[in-house]
C-alpha cells in the first residue's frame, strides 16, 4: 500500500516530527482561547487553508471497512474496561485473593495509563503497524485473563490489555485527525467515542452472560480474538500506511521519544494505584508499605515535573507531557470535566450492578441488564449533545448542565439502602448517565477547536490522560472506601468474624464464606454492605461538586 507520507494533506494534521525547522519552535505559550480561528505555528489560518472543498483521499466503500475496523477496535477497549463489572464474584471464586478485589478493574486502566507515551509516538512512527502491534498486544492481554491460574497473572494481563487497548483508542482518533477534513472530522471522532460509551456499558451484560454459561467466565477474554479474526482483513487492507516522519531513521524516531519522562510517570502512577486500592486492605494506612506507596507518588510527581520543565536533552517539543496546555484555564477545565464523567461512568458501572447482586440475589447477566437504564440516559443525552451543540455553537451549558446532573444522581444514590425500590435506583443511575452522555462525547471536539493544528497530538493525549485517570483514581478510590466501610461495618455487626474474613464477605453472596453464615446473619451483612456500597458514591459528589463549580467558569462564547 502506498506510503502517505504528509498526513497534513489529508486532514490538515501536522505531525510534531513532521516539521521543517523553520516550525520546530513549539508554542511556549497557552493556546489562545477567544478570537478567530486557531492557527498553526506559521501564522497559517488552518480553518481557511481547509475548506469545504478538502476531501478525504479514502472514500466509499474502502473508508466504511477502515472506519468500522477502527471502531471495533474502540469496542475492545470498551468492552473489556468494565466486562469484568459484574463478574467480580466469579473470579474471584475461581482465583481466590478477595483483597485483590479493586484490581480486576483497575489493572487494565493502569496498563492505559501508557495512552500519554503512546499518543505521542503515533505522530513519529508508522502509525499502521504500531496499531496494528497494539492490536496484537490486546489479544494476548485477554489470552493471559482467560487462561490466568492465579490472581496475579489476571492482573498482569488485565495490564496489558490496557496497554494495547488504549493504544487502540488513541490510534483511532489520531488515525481519524489524520485523514479527515476539519468540517466532518468531529462526526467521525463522536462516532468513536460513541461506541466506547455503548461498549462500556453493554460490556457487564456480555460479561454476565458468559459468567452464567457453561462456558464460563474466561470466555469473556477469549471471545476477542473471535472479534479480531473477524476485523482483521479491515484493519490490514484498509488502513492507510501513514508515516509522520518518513526521513527519520528507526533510531533517529528512537531518540526523540522521551524515555526518562514515561519510566517517572508510568512508575509514580503505579504508586498512586497501590497506595489507594491497597490502603486499609492488603496494608494498614499506617503501614510501612502504605508510607512509602505515598512517599513514592510524591517524590515522583515533583520529579516529573521538574524533568518536563528541565530536561537537559529532549527538546520541548519532544517533551511526554504537554505542560504549557495547563497555561490555559479553559482546557484545564475541560480535562478535570472529562476526568470526573470518566470516574462516574466506570464507578456506577462497577457498583451497580454489585449492589443488586447483594440487594435482590441478582445473577451476574441479571445484574448487568439492570444497567440499561444507565445505558439509555447515557446515551440520550450524548446523541442530544451531538445534535444541538455544533448547531447551537455553546460548550459551557452542556458541562454545567452534565456536572449537575451527576451531582444530583450521586446525592440520590447516598441515601439508598436495602428497601430502596427499583424504580428509585434506576431513576437515579439515568441521571448518572445522563450527567455522563451530556458532555463525555463534546470534549474532543471542543479542545480541537481551542488550539492550533499543529497542537492536535497534543491536545489529544492531554484529553486521553484525563480519561485514563479518571478511571484509576477514582475507581480506585471507590474500591478503598467500599472494602474499608464494608470491613468496619461486618466487624460491627458480627464482632467474632475476623478483619480477613469480612474482606471475603465482600465478594458477594456466591462466596463460600457468605453461604456459611446463618439467614438472620446473612441479612445483616447484607444492610452492611449496602451501606458500603451507598458511601462510594460520596466519592462521586466530590467529583461532580467541584466539576459542576469549574464548568461556570468556562468560556460563554460561541465555537461553532
Amino acid at each position: 500500500m502506498e506510503t502517505i507520507d504528509n498526513p497534513v494533506e489529508q486532514g490538515n494534521m501536522q505531525p510534531t516530527a513532521a516539521r521543517n525547522s523553520a516550525d520546530d519552535k513549539l508554542r511556549t505559550e497557552a493556546p489562545e482561547i477567544s478570537g478567530s480561528s486557531p492557527v498553526d505555528d506559521t501564522g497559517r489560518d488552518t480553518q481557511q487553508e481547509e475548506g469545504p472543498g478538502s476531501s478525504r483521499t479514502l472514500r466509499g466503500f474502502k473508508w466504511f471497512l477502515a472506519y468500522s475496523s477502527l471502531l471495533s477496535t474502540v469496542l475492545f477497549y470498551a468492552l473489556d474496561s468494565t466486562i469484568v463489572a459484574d463478574i467480580q464474584p466469579s473470579i474471584i471464586d475461581t482465583l481466590g485473593e478477595t483483597e485483590k478485589l479493586p484490581w480486576i478493574g483497575v489493572a487494565i486502566f493502569l496498563g492505559a495509563l501508557t495512552v500519554l507515551p503512546i499518543g505521542r509516538a503515533y505522530g513519529i512512527f508508522n502509525v499502521k503497524w504500531m496499531f496494528l502491534s497494539l492490536v496484537i498486544m490486546f489479544e494476548l492481554g485477554s489470552v493471559i485473563c482467560g487462561a490466568a491460574p492465579t490472581m496475579n497473572a489476571f492482573i498482569v494481563g488485565r495490564v496489558i490489555q490496557g496497554i494495547g487497548a488504549s493504544g487502540c483508542y488513541s490510534g483511532a482518533i489520531t488515525y481519524i485527525s489524520m485523514t479527515t477534513t476539519t468540517l466532518e472530522r468531529p462526526l467521525y471522532l463522536s462516532g468513536i467515542v460513541a461506541t466506547w460509551s455503548l461498549g462500556s456499558v453493554v460490556g457487564p451484560v456480555i460479561g454476565g452472560a458468559f459468567a452464567q454459561s457453561s462456558a464460563t467466565w474466561r470466555w469473556a477474554f477469549y471471545i476477542n480474538l473471535f472479534v479480531a479474526a473477524v476485523t482483521a482483513p479491515g484493519l490490514i487492507l484498509c488502513l492507510p500506511n501513514i508515516d509522520p516522519a518518513k526521513d527519520l531513521t528507526f533510531k533517529e524516531k528512537l531518540r526523540t521519544q522521551d524515555w526518562i519522562a514515561m519510566v517517572i510517570f508510568l512508575a509514580g502512577s503505579a504508586c498512586v494505584s497501590m497506595g489507594l486500592t491497597f490502603g486499609g486492605t492488603v496494608y494498614a494506612f499506617n503501614s510501612g508499605p502504605e508510607i512509602a506507596l505515598w512517599t513514592m507518588s510524591g517524590v515522583l510527581l515533583i520529579v516529573f515535573i521538574l524533568v518536563t520543565v528541565y530536561h537537559p536533552t529532549i527538546p520541548l517539543k519532544d517533551r511526554l507531557f504537554p505542560l504549557h496546555l495547563m497555561k490555559s484555564i479553559e482546557l484545564n477545565i475541560l480535562q478535570y470535566a472529562l476526568f470526573a464523567a470518566a470516574g462516574t461512568m466506570v464507578t456506577t458501572l462497577y457498583y451497580t450492578p454489585l449492589l443488586f447482586q447483594f440487594t435482590r440475589n441478582d445473577g451476574a447477566l441479571t445484574a448487568g441488564v439492570r444497567l440499561l437504564p444507565f445505558l439509555g440516559g447515557m446515551i440520550f443525552f450524548s446523541v442530544l449533545n451531538g445534535a444541538l451543540m455544533p448547531r447551537l455553537g455553546y460548550h459551557m451549558p452542556w458541562y454545567v448542565l452534565g456536572t449537575a446532573l451527576m451531582l444530583v444522581g450521586s446525592s440520590l444514590m447516598i441515601t439508598i439502602n436495602v428497601s430502596t425500590s427499583e424504580a428509585h435506583i434506576y431513576g437515579y443511575t439515568v441521571l448518572l448517565g445522563g450527567g455522563c452522555g451530556a458532555y463525555f462525547t463534546a470534549g474532543f471536539s471542543v479542545i480541537q477547536s481551542l488550539v492550533p493544528v499543529s497542537e492536535l497530538s497534543n491536545a489529544i493525549s492531554f484529553m486521553a490522560t484525563a480519561q485514563t485517570f479518571g478511571q484509576i483514581i477514582v475507581l480506585s478510590l471507590a474500591g478503598s472506601v467500599f472494602q474499608n466501610v464494608a470491613v468496619r461495618l461486618i466487624r460491627q455487626t458480627l464482632p467474632e468474624v475476623s478483619a480477613q474474613d469480612a474482606i471475603q464477605l465482600t465478594a458477594g453472596t456466591t462466596s463460600p464464606m457468605f453461604e456459611a453464615l446463618s439467614h438472620d446473619n446473612q441479612t445483616l451483612v447484607i444492610e452492611q454492605l449496602t451501606l458500603a456500597i451507598r458511601d462510594v458514591f460520596i466519592v462521586l459528589v466530590g467529583t461532580s461538586g467541584l466539576g459542576l463549580i469549574a464548568s461556570i467558569f468556562l468560556s460563554r462564547r460561541k465555537m461553532y
